[in-house]
């Protein structure tokens, strides 16, 4: 077995984990992780990335810091 076919089987149960583990949906399962994914791919390596610069902004702010103590729950009483 080829990397690629690996990466397809892989992508092929992570939706059928996805949707909650079907029974007899294999096919369609099959037939969704052959399609083209490299958009999906790219997208996420996109989302991944900013989220790193944000994480990388948020670090180096120190005005976001706040004691634990301080932090107060939500009310309890609806405002309505």
């Amino acid at each position: 077995m080829n990397e690629e076919e690996q990466q397809q089987r892989e992508r092929a149960y992570k939706i059928w984990e996805d949707e909650g583990r079907p029974e007899g949906a294999h096919d369609d399962h099959w037939r969704r992780a052959q399609e083209p994914h490299e958009v999906a791919e790219q997208s996420s390596d996109d989302v991944t990335k900013v989220n790193q610069q944000a994480d990388d902004e948020f670090a180096k702010d120190e005005t976001n810091l706040v004691d634990a103590a301080d932090i107060r729950p939500p009310s309890t009483v609806s405002p309505d």
